[in-house]
């Protein structure tokens, strides 16, 4: 994929989740729903977010392409061979759809990193930013980082860099999330936080 669009990465995925499924249809009359969930997780989920950092800001069309497998692994868990009704059930179920499993991974990354729990190189990649005054008041949010403007971007794909994407995704976090003190609380708070953009707009 000498252009990074990924779209060989995500064509790839699609054929292994799909062929999974093909096959869980074959036992999906001996398991109850509790088992089903868990071979959707093990089966289907760990392929969806296998490097899913990589696909921050891909193209539309791959994002549904990737959309449409885990809804077909939602309806095989409720045994629904029809398309309607499925936002739904993954609400049900409590999935993240495929975009905001990409932010959570982004923003973990990023957590980890502000925190001295990733590789030190990943520090490199971004800064917070400097406090800014804003008429008489200091906006000294410490947990806002530095943006890469669109002007210095040397290439299209550059967008979807971590040094790039990161802090974009990240600034539009609450406050309250970003300052989370543990990564416990912050997975918790940002999961909820996903959940509610994916489902109750």
């Amino acid at each position: 994929d000498c252009s990074l669009s990924m779209s060989d990465h995500v064509s790839r995925v699609v054929q292994s989740c799909n062929y999974q499924l093909m096959e869980m249809w074959r036992i999906a009359g001996k398991l109850d729903k509790k088992q089903k969930t868990k071979l959707v997780t093990t089966l289907i989920h760990s392929r969806l977010d296998y490097c899913n950092g990589l696909l921050v800001d891909i193209n539309d069309r791959d994002i549904k392409r990737l959309q449409k497998v885990q809804n077909a692994a939602t309806r095989f868990i409720y045994g629904k061979r029809g398309r309607r009704g499925v936002t739904e059930l993954r609400k049900r179920s409590h999935f993240l759809p495929v975009k905001q499993r990409i932010d959570y991974k982004i923003c973990m990354l990023v957590y980890k990193t502000l925190h001295g729990q990733s590789p030190s190189y990943m520090c490199d990649m971004i800064e917070r930013r400097s406090p800014k005054t804003k008429s008489l008041r200091v906006d000294n949010d410490d947990t806002i980082l530095k943006e890469v403007r669109r002007s210095e971007f040397h290439y299209e794909s550059t967008k979807r860099a971590f040094s790039v994407a990161a802090p974009k995704i990240w600034n539009q976090l609450p406050r309250r999330i970003r300052n989370s003190e543990t990564l416990a609380s912050f997975k918790s708070s940002l999961k909820s936080y996903l959940f509610s953009i994916a489902y109750e707009q």
